[in-house]
């Protein structure tokens, strides 16, 4: 696998990161000794190394379907699912690679028509750019939307699967068949200036090599024609996803095959060098062979004979399920696969057919190298080399996490031995509960010595294995319905997510908002009552709950117990510690995140970034607040001299909760504040709100107790 250095460059307070996989290939062109690879994620570049564009560097959103590098402008068109246009600006690929300026055409996304709008292929016809949508045909001439139009009489939102070039003649694919028009005549504007061929088949791909146009169907059968009237059948080929011309050669992809129709010799079926997926869709020549979109590794480049992937560092799938995190360690599980990102390292992972599919991943606090994945049918271990599956083998264990000793405590759903406890040895031992027996056990999280978890659809369950884990006599377990005070009338249909913060209170993620039962008291004595978190509007009097209107899909909490709070349809948002106080609203629309379905969130404890996995993708957020240190003898200040163009200062690797005060060189004081958790961020301006003059300034740094003390100097230059 060609793939960039693993280390990754330090990231600033408010920095976005891509932690997207770009194995999903879609289109792939070739411009010189310049690959460009369109992949759901983003695009690949590569001409013997690597880059990547994505959603946190230039694109305008994931989910890339199509691309074309237009010579006589020097763009880059990218076309998404949704229906946006992207147009990367530069004359040199280079500065198109490193993020240069992009373009983005919405009016088609937001064009009011029926049905799906998704962006299929581009085609460059004299002095306009074609393009085939799932609806119409559109006509760009540089950035603007010339046309748009209908080709059939009678279906408005019929989808242009692929559009081609034959003479003068444009020919569209489509699932009634093929459509041709003229592409000197203003009749093509009008569905009665297209001609319909092949009518009754399912087209969904086309090529034109050596003045003959080939047109794919969807049953496997390959149609080829000079004048776009008769039709010679040149071969069947099951399970067919696309047509290229690569080096003036056609190449059928399907789901099994690389077919070569003029030469089955060149026939592909695997890749072989340790490359055990094999999923081609689009080909294009490259050097003295030929690189390959494919569906499942991404970019695929053969130019010396052997096949080799071409990737920039990313976790191994877009659809993770679960996140953990401990120490700086990040993993993300999803079904098939386990990827892992080592504090300021680089992805790694492993597929395997144990996790066949995912509902909870923890990393053991005593050894970070083991991890556990909770599937639906037992518990998959990682030990730092492999996979192993475990005695839990035919339980669905949806609920799991340690206790303070290192114990691993897995809850089954639906069981008749509901209780599993992994043992100092490896061993696991079978507990029984009257209580939680045969019950829809979920998600767990432990506060002072007590597992609450989902009971679904809408209870919880708790847990306490007493003082001694071992003994089963002193164990106590219950189930109860969520209830707030003493309303009566509220009540949720889901919890989705659950969290336990630094003060021991439980969070919970429902379909009526957030809930939080704070530990006071015998959970046990009585039933538990938790509160909603009011937050005041601006009419007087008047107040909301928070996010009572959103599904609360996960919960996290950072070094500062401030709680990141993701939703199914919202994106996410940051509460401060008692969630009154609204930090952050992120979503797809006003930031990098690649989808407003958020799936679950890690907040790494050693650099602040946190973590979102979305339906779409993960991407990294540089969040102010870190886990706190024992002491001062670790910290860092960034930058360190603050120049001209730099606004924020970040001090990290500081005692939990410590108080921090910023002099001038007279003792002046410009600034002061609590870090949240290890980390505080300083605008460099001075209690007026102005930017401090050029000089040097002392931060002050101090623990609660005040038994633990710093001085640190940072140099200002304006």
């Amino acid at each position: 696998m060609l793939m960039p250095p693993a280390a990754l460059p330090a990231q600033k307070t408010g920095a976005w990161r891509d932690h997207l996989a770009y194995t999903q290939g879609a289109d792939v062109l070739v411009q010189g000794e310049q690959v460009i690879c369109a992949t759901a994620a983003g695009l690949i570049f590569f001409d013997g190394e690597v880059e990547k564009i994505s959603k946190v560097n230039g694109l305008s959103a994931v989910g890339l379907t199509a691309a074309l590098y237009d010579a006589p402008s020097g763009y880059i068109f990218v076309g998404y699912d949704n229906g946006s246009i992207d147009v990367l600006h530069s004359a040199n690929l280079r500065k198109i690679r490193q993020g240069g300026q992009t373009g983005t055409l919405e009016a088609w996304k937001n064009f009011a028509t029926h049905g799906r709008k998704g962006i299929n292929r581009f085609l460059r016809v004299d002095d306009l750019i074609f393009v085939a949508t799932n609806a119409q045909v559109l006509e760009l001439r540089n950035e603007e939307i010339r046309a748009n139009y209908y080709i059939d009489r009678s279906n408005d939102t019929l989808a242009v699967q692929d559009i081609a070039l034959l003479g003068s003649s444009i020919a569209a694919a489509t699932p009634k068949g093929l459509y041709v028009a003229d592409k000197n005549s203003s009749t093509r504007y009008n569905a009665t200036g297209w001609r319909h061929e092949l009518p009754g088949s399912n087209v969904i791909s086309l090529a034109v090599a050596d003045g003959t146009l080939y047109a794919l169907q969807a049953d496997g059968t390959l149609q080829a024609t000079t004048d776009l009237q008769s039709f010679t059948q040149k071969g069947s080929y099951p399970t067919p996803r696309a047509l290229s011309v690569a080096g003036g050669e056609l190449w059928v992809a399907t789901a099994t095959t690389l077919h070569n129709v003029d030469n089955p010799q060149k026939n592909i079926s695997s890749y072989g060098g340790g490359l055990t997926s094999f999923s081609p869709r689009r080909v294009a020549a490259y050097k003295s062979g030929i690189c390959i979109a494919d569906a499942e590794l991404g970019l695929v480049v053969n130019a010396t004979g052997a096949f080799a992937q071409a990737l920039p560092n990313s976790p191994m799938k877009n659809q993770a399920a679960a996140l953990s995190e401990h120490g700086g360690k990040i993993v993300a599980a999803a079904a098939g696969t386990l990827s892992i990102l080592e504090s300021k390292g680089a992805w790694t992972g492993c597929a395997s057919s144990q996790i066949t599919g995912v509902n909870a991943v923890k990393i053991n606090p005593k050894n970070p190298a083991e991890i556990f994945v909770a599937t639906p049918s037992g518990v998959t271990t990682f030990n730092g080399a492999s996979l192993s599956g475990t005695g839990l083998s035919g339980s669905d264990i949806r609920g799991m996490s340690f206790d303070p000793d290192g114990n691993l405590f897995a809850f089954a759903s639906n069981s008749a031995a509901p209780i599993r406890q992994r043992n100092a040895d490896g061993s696991w031992s079978a507990l029984s509960s009257s209580a939680l027996q045969s019950k829809p056990l979920g998600s767990a999280a432990l506060a002072n010595n007590v597992f609450w978890g989902i009971a679904e659809p809408n209870s919880l369950y708790l847990y306490s294995p007493g003082i001694n884990p071992a003994d089963p006599d002193d164990d106590k377990a219950s189930v109860c319905k969520v209830a707030v005070g003493s309303d009566e009338t509220f009540s949720v249909g889901n919890i989705y997510a659950l969290a336990s913060d630094r003060n021991g209170a439980i969070w919970l993620g429902t379909d009526e908002g957030v809930i939080v039962y704070s530990m006071v008291g015998d959970p046990f004595a009585d039933a538990p009552q938790g509160q909603r978190i009011k937050i005041p509007t601006e009419i007087p009097g008047y107040a909301a709950y928070l996010l009572q209107y959103e599904d609360v899909t996960a919960i996290a909490v950072d070094g500062g117990n401030r709680k990141w709070l993701g939703t199914r349809n919202a994106g996410v948002f940051l509460q401060s510690d008692d969630g009154v106080e609204q930090l952050h609203a992120f979503n797809a629309q006003n930031s990098p995140l690649p989808s407003n379905n958020i799936r679950d969130i890690a907040v790494n404890s050693q650099t602040g970034e946190v973590i979102f996995a979305t339906d779409k993708g993960m991407v990294g957020f540089y969040s102010d607040a870190t886990a706190g240190k024992l002491n001062f003898d670790e910290v860092k200040v960034f930058p360190n001299p603050v120049r001209p163009n730099m606004s924020t200062v970040t001090i990290t690797n500081l005692v939990e909760d410590a108080s921090v005060k910023i002099t001038d060189v007279s003792g002046n004081l410009v600034f002061f504040a609590t870090a949240n958790g290890g980390t505080i961020t300083w605008d460099v301006q001075n209690l007026n709100g102005r930017r401090v003059a050029t000089g040097v300034y002392l931060i002050f740094l101090a623990d609660q107790t005040g038994k633990e003390s710093k001085v640190v100097k940072l140099l200002v230059i304006n």
